[in-house]
């Protein structure tokens, strides 16, 4: 099994969300990309109860074509996920998204895989089976698809294969192969690509996406040489690399090889035919070439090159020849300087004249026979039958590398250093096998040469408790420990990355008998040191030490990183090989000299002296000392550590003493000494030192009280019951800054869980933290709160020891973020973060009912330990702008700092933390500092940083400006109006009254005028500016032609044939004139001036016209001048242009007559057109149109106004006399009749005036009513009187015409007719009446009006009617009026 970069832990694990994130949509997109095909399951998988211990791992895939190339391959990748048992899509992946391979149709394959399966040795074979979804329709159902054979089995620990062969009938396009495995004793047959669950138990499920390629052609072709040497290789490259069942080559006619290249050696010169017949799904198809061999004539020039150059040890490579000249004969070897190896010698065309090399490890005291680690030069010497050819090398040229390593003999110190700068190192079971045990003290030391440091990563730790690695910063176990406890094992695994600052990184394993898991893998990488030589180094303990004391000499050199031994020598005597000399001690007093050799990798090397003075302790000695927990929780041991300059011996008293039992190692002559505290309790703890040279002289004590404070937090208790749904089934903290997360999963439903068992979370003082509680289930409301212990008193109490709290609600996860304290408001030390959840509103408190008696009745707590540490990292200062700035003596002081940043890389941005220090005093001249200085919230304190600035006297001169642009552009004849200048100085303020302006500017003259501005402080520091203005002309001359047509491309200007040509075309410029450099020509141009155009005969002259002024800017303009008759005809009316004509009478035009200035008679056209109705008053047209022969045309209108002159008449409908009786009702109107020669009776009533009107009917007598009309166009008729006699004698009138005379209400004109009549009718308006023409034989010919009368005048149309008799008669109430009508045509 192959150790892949899986990190798992126990239930309480660091985790980088980031990686989790990324896992889980890989392994979404690879689950869903191809949601058409099954996603089938595997119920356990190949990671059994959720450990990744690869049951049935598919690792290796590879498919093969029959000649040996490699068409696809999947390297080892393990388990590829291990989610829940029986999930869904669980153990299921799609390698290939897109189609990473293609299989012709027709062709045999060779497919490969290897398994991985930890039980039974690695022995126990796996069941494989493949299925190719050759229709393309996403299943694998179909006869033929399952390819591998039935119930077959690959064994482990190597790549196991079958061959099969892609059929022809398939589909086309885009595929999948599945791969699937299972453990050894299940098996798989063609119908289960895809079953799940029980019946996939073990192992795991593959997709591939692939290509089914069907040929789409036949055509057989390969690449050959025309000409080869005798006794050398001819190759035949085949043209069909894939889709072809089979290639059969023959060689003149005998040889036959069945690859898909072929190589073939030709013993004897002449002309050989090569062919070769290829083999598809559609056919055979085959194809011949010559090839001429010849003899050489000269030696080879030896060439060559490698397939790789660079290559991990253990690797291979080829050595290709490129010899000319046909060699025959090679001899290879390589070389490292020390070492030379013979790589083949011989006349072999394939062994010797290509070589493969494996590199390796050689034997130690035997003869190299394999290129190992370093850089080898290769040489060739080739011959052939004329002779050798001179020996070429290459040197360095391959090189050998090493970056992958298994602990133990391979890492074996000190002959074994590994110097790779990055790679992998495995336990000693190496990338595939467990690790072994028992093994004892196996070392690795990784030191990059020169490296600055090394930074390790696991990828995979998976380990019993049988087994333990160590890591350290240093050359070996003396180094600082980078591992946590004991060192890394089964429940403290490896969370982060680990870097040794050192540039060294040791690696020391240990494991006893028992049973192994994975072990582990881990990469590395290093920084690279500046490559300087050494400096050695040290620091003294003092200048003077003391008799019989421990002292430590501190190694400080610099550029001795990675692998740099060290040499301590006392007076010339070596004493130690440690980077540090720890625990020297001398006991004879007197000077010595200590002196610090360091050599690096590359073997430079420097030494250090210093001297030392050894004293007697005659005199009370220094003693302090310090506890590395001073608030332990009740059973913790504390460790003491004392510090002094001369004692030797120690003893230690505590006040109480009951509690407080000594642990460990107990003699006195140790300075660090180790306690038990029982008791809950503070603590005075005092310290007695002495040296044992002069145990009385040197004796000194230290008491500190209170020193010792020792914690028991209360057991939270829950009153009256637990809920699984009122519970915490998960928590999770992270880093903000880091993004490290640690996560617990616990059960619900227990009151109180203590989980300081599984080690301290440690916190940075003041750094963030996010945090999330979760519950299994949210049907009942609870509230939820964290308090963590940060003055690490034994209670919650204290102010902002509660970190978060949730009022009541049913959501299922809680998430927040909170802050350290800073050392001011936290201790460091071990302490207690509690969270505790409370049914609904019910009181929440740390302690439970112990707390209040109504508080946590239903609930759970949760106790963790913390542990507030100081990150060690040093904040950064880094001053904003310059360290040294000058700034000008000027009072008031105006001088603002730039200030500074200051980082943290826990904290971050903590510049708000900086305290700056100042003595500027800008009103006088002098030097001054500005001092940085920030502390994290750890109290670690950065370096300070110091700001010099300078105050100098005055000697900048004013700062001129120019209001608005300094080099100004305007146009001639433009006024321009001087904006001027402000003039600031730093000691003198505002100097604008100061400025003196000089120059002037005439805008109306061409050229370029400097405006100058000039000013000076009191200290005579002046300053000038300049403003240019550049008078230009940029507007271009106008040309213009009065005449021209300037709407057409060129301007059009028309001449009247046979006239006299006047060029009126003229130029004009805004600066220049005519004589006054405005140049102004015409092309063609006459010599009298203006354009030349002859209009005697017709055409077109086409003119260039140029003006130009003396700046240059110049305007074309091209005239057409078109000369031609442009005088149309005159024509003649004969009569006024406007003539009046009476209605209703025919109308004839006048007719006209036209003449020319060029033409004839015979030569115009005259035309006529009117719409004049005579019969309709209006204004009309008679309209004369006259065209001469040169198409000139001309237009004249006659206006005809058609006018009504006739008055209308006014007539009695039963004559003059109206006789009605006394009291008769009628309308007089209604017995008038009213007519005209156009306007309609209608019209006139609505135009008549009533002039006159005495008629009264209730008294005897003669009256008169007196009518008058006007028509529409304005006659007016002559009074009409109607007489009306009144008199009892007469029958009465209602307003009917029932006595007025029949003969009068209806009238036909004229009549005769020639077919044309009206019909008048003398009734009131609105009387009901029938009009019908009829024949003499009674048929209605013609209906004219039925219904109420709309007017009293009709007009009626017989003429398509034959000459004869007719008939109009009238209907009213019933009384029947008919009128004869002769029609006469």
């Amino acid at each position: 099994m192959e150790k892949t970069f899986t990190y798992s832990t126990k239930r309480f694990q660091l985790l980088r969300k980031g990686l989790l994130l990324s896992l889980v949509a890989l392994f979404a997109f690879s689950a869903d990309t191809f949601a058409q095909y099954t996603t089938p399951n595997h119920y356990w998988g190949c990671c059994y109860n959720g450990s990744i211990q690869r049951y049935a791992a598919i690792e290796d895939v590879i498919i093969e074509d029959d000649a040996g190339n490699t068409v696809y391959a999947k390297t080892a990748d393990g388990c590829n996920s291990c989610p829940n048992t029986n999930a869904a899509g669980a153990h299921f992946s799609v390698i290939t998204t897109t189609s990473a391979f293609s299989l012709s149709a027709g062709a045999t394959y060779t497919f490969k895989i290897r398994t991985s399966n930890p039980l039974a040795a690695n022995t126990w074979p796996s069941a494989v089976g493949v299925w190719i979804d050759y229709n393309g329709n996403e299943s694998f159902g179909q006869s033929g698809e399952f390819v591998s054979p039935p119930n077959w089995k690959a064994n482990l620990g190597s790549l196991q294969s079958f061959q099969f062969t892609v059929p022809c009938g398939g589909t086309a396009g885009t595929t999948r192969m599945r791969v699937r495995s299972n453990y050894n004793t299940y098996t798989w047959t063609a119908n289960e690509h895809s079953i799940s669950g029980t019946q996939a138990y073990y192992g795991e499920t593959e997709d591939f996406t692939m290509s089914y390629a069907v040929p789409a052609g036949l055509s057989s072709d390969f690449f050959a040489a025309d000409t080869v040497y005798q006794g050398t290789v001819a190759t035949f490259v085949n043209s069909n690399q894939s889709g072809y069942i089979s290639h059969e080559w023959t060689v003149d006619g005998s040889t036959t090889y069945n690859t898909t290249n072929a190589n073939h050696v030709f013993a004897t010169p002449g002309s050989y035919d090569v062919k070769l017949k290829s083999t598809n799904c559609l056919g055979s198809d085959s194809t011949t070439k010559s090839v001429v061999v010849v003899a050489p004539t000269a030696p080879p020039v030896a060439d060559f090159v490698s397939t790789k150059n660079v290559l991990e040890i253990f690797d291979n490579f080829e050595l290709i020849d490129l010899s000319n000249n046909g060699a025959t004969y090679w001899d290879w070897y390589m070389t490292n300087g020390i070492d030379t190896i013979s790589v083949a010698q011989g006349g072999n065309v394939y062994a010797d004249r290509n070589p493969v090399v494996y590199t390796g490890t050689n034997p130690v005291g035997f003869p190299k026979i394999f290129p190992d680690e370093g850089k080898w030069t290769v040489c060739l010497k080739s011959s052939n039958v004329i002779g050798a050819s001179a020996v070429t090398c290459k040197t360095n040229y391959i090189e050998v590398t090493r970056t992958s390593f298994s602990i133990g003999p391979e890492t074996s110190l000190p002959a074994n250093v590994i110097t790779a700068v990055s790679g992998t190192i495995y336990d000693k079971g190496g990338q595939f096998n467990n690790y072994t045990a028992p093994e004892s003290n196996l070392e690795a030391l990784i030191a990059p040469c020169g490296a600055q440091s090394v930074t390790l990563n696991f990828n995979l730790f998976k380990l019993k408790a049988n087994a333990n690695l160590k890591v350290y910063d240093g050359i070996n176990a003396l180094g600082t420990p980078l591992h946590s406890g004991n060192g890394f094992t089964a429940g403290n695994e490896p969370s982060g990355s680990l870097t040794a600052n050192s540039g060294a990184l040791y690696l020391l394993w240990n494991s006893s008998a028992g049973s192994t898991d994975e072990g582990f893998a881990a990469s590395w990488t290093s920084v690279a040191g500046s490559g300087a030589a050494p400096v050695a180094n040290f620091t003294l303990p003092a200048d003077t030490i003391y008799n019989a004391v421990f002292v430590n000499f501190i190694n400080t050199s610099t550029n001795a990183g990675g692998n740099s031994t060290f040499e301590w020598s006392v007076n010339g005597a070596v004493v130690s090989n440690a980077k540090d000399l720890l625990n020297w001690i001398q006991l004879t007093n007197g000077i010595y000299t200590v002196s610090l050799k360091v050599s690096s990798c590359d073997g430079s090397s420097s030494t250090s002296t210093q001297t030392i003075v050894v004293a007697h302790p005659g005199s009370p000695t220094d003693v302090d000392f310090t506890a590395d927990n001073r608030r332990p929780a009740v059973g913790d041991v504390v460790t003491f550590t004392a510090t002094s300059d001369k004692a030797n011996n120690w003893e230690w008293s505590f006040f109480p003493p009951l509690g407080v039992t000594p642990t460990g190692f107990t003699n006195t002559t140790l300075n660090e000494r180790t306690f038990r505290f029982d008791q809950p309790g503070t603590y005075a703890v005092q310290l007695k030192g002495y040296n044992s040279v002069d145990s009385t002289a040197s004796e000194n004590t230290i008491t500190k009280t209170s020193y010792i404070i020792v914690v028991e937090h209360c057991t939270p208790i829950v009153s009256v019951t637990t809920s699984t749904d009122i519970g915490i089934s998960n928590v999770t903290l992270e880093e903000v800054s880091s993004g490290e997360t640690w996560e617990n999963a616990s059960q619900t439903g227990v009151a109180y869980e203590d989980f300081t068992g599984l080690g301290f979370i440690e916190l940075n003082f003041g750094g963030e933290y996010g945090f999330e509680v979760e519950r299994s289930s949210n049907v009942n409301p609870m509230n939820r709160k964290i308090w963590v212990d940060w003055n690490v008193d034994g209670d919650f109490d204290d102010a902002g020891e509660m970190i978060a709290s949730e009022a009541a609600g049913t959501a299922m996860k809680w998430s927040g973020t909170f802050t350290v304290p800073n050392v001011d408001d936290a201790f460091e030390a071990n302490t207690i973060m509690r969270i505790g959840v409370s049914y609904g509103n019910d009181l929440n408190m740390p302690c439970g009912a112990n707390s209040h008696p109504d508080a946590n009745r239903i609930g759970e707590f949760e106790d963790y330990a913390i542990r507030v540490v100081n990150d060690g990292d040093i904040p950064v200062i880094t001053l904003n702008d310059a360290d040294t700035v000058y700034i000008e003596q000027t009072t008031p002081a105006n001088y603002v700092t730039a200030g500074a940043t200051a980082t943290d890389p826990s904290q971050g941005d903590i510049s708000s933390s900086i305290v700056m220090t100042s003595d500027v005093d800008q009103t006088l001249s002098g030097v001054y500092y500005e001092v940085y200085n920030v502390a994290d919230a750890s109290g670690n304190v950065a370096d300070p940083i110091t700001r010099v600035v300078y105050v100098v006297v005055d000697q900048t001169p004013p700062v001129l400006s120019i209001n608005g642009a300094s080099d100004t552009t305007i146009e001639v004849g433009t006024m321009w109006t001087d904006l001027g200048a402000t003039a600031t100085d730093a000691k003198d303020g505002n100097l604008d009254n100061a400025i003196v302006t000089s120059g002037m500017v005439d805008y109306n003259t061409l050229g370029d005028y400097d405006i100058t501005y000039f000013v000076q402080d009191n200290q005579n520091n002046s300053s000038t500016a300049v403003r240019t203005i550049h008078v230009v002309d940029t507007e271009l001359p106008v040309i213009a032609n009065a005449k021209a047509d300037i709407t057409t491309t060129p301007w059009t200007v028309e001449i009247q044939l046979q006239s006299i040509f006047v060029d009126i075309t003229v130029a004009t410029d805004n600066y220049n004139s005519l004589g006054n450099k405005l140049i102004f020509t015409a092309d063609p141009a006459s010599p009298q001036g203006g354009a030349a155009v002859d209009t005697r005969y017709q055409g077109t002259t086409t003119v260039t016209y140029r003006a130009t002024d003396e700046s240059g800017n110049q305007t074309t303009q091209i005239i057409d001048y078109v000369v031609k008759d442009y005088l149309p005809p005159v024509i003649n009316l004969h009569t006024l242009d406007v003539v009046s004509h009476p209605v209703n009478t025919p109308y004839t035009p006048i007719s006209a007559s036209a003449s020319d200035n060029l033409y004839d008679n015979t030569q115009i056209s005259l035309t006529q057109t009117s719409n004049v109705n005579p019969y309709k008053l209006g204004t009309y047209q008679d309209t004369y149109t006259a065209t001469d022969a040169a198409g000139n045309v001309s237009s004249k209108v006659r206006t005809v106004n058609v006018v009504d002159n006739e008055n209308p008449v006014i007539t009695g409908k039963a004559g003059g006399v109206l006789r009605v009786g006394v009291g008769s009702q009628f309308n007089a109107q209604d017995f008038v009749l009213f007519s005209d020669n156009y306007d309609a009776p209608a019209d006139l009533i609505n135009n008549h005036t009533l002039v006159y009107n005495d008629i009264n009917v209730y008294q005897e007598g003669t009256y008169s009513a007196v009518f008058r009309t006007v028509d529409n166009s304005g006659n007016e008729s002559e009074e009409f009187v109607l007489y009306v006699r009144v008199n009892y004698d007469y029958f009465p009138l209602t307003g009917s015409v029932a006595d007025l005379s029949l003969e009068n209400i209806l009238n036909v004109s004229p009549n005769p007719t020639s077919g044309l009549f009206n019909i008048n009718v003398n009734l009131p308006e609105n009387e009901d009446i029938a009009i019908n023409v009829y024949n003499a034989v009674g048929q209605q010919v013609m209906e004219v009006e039925n219904g109420n009368i709309s007017k009293g005048s009709y007009a009626v149309d017989i003429t398509n009617q034959a000459n004869g008799i007719y008939y109009v008669q009238m209907n009213v109430q019933g009384t029947i009026i008919t009128k004869k009508v002769v029609l006469n045509r």
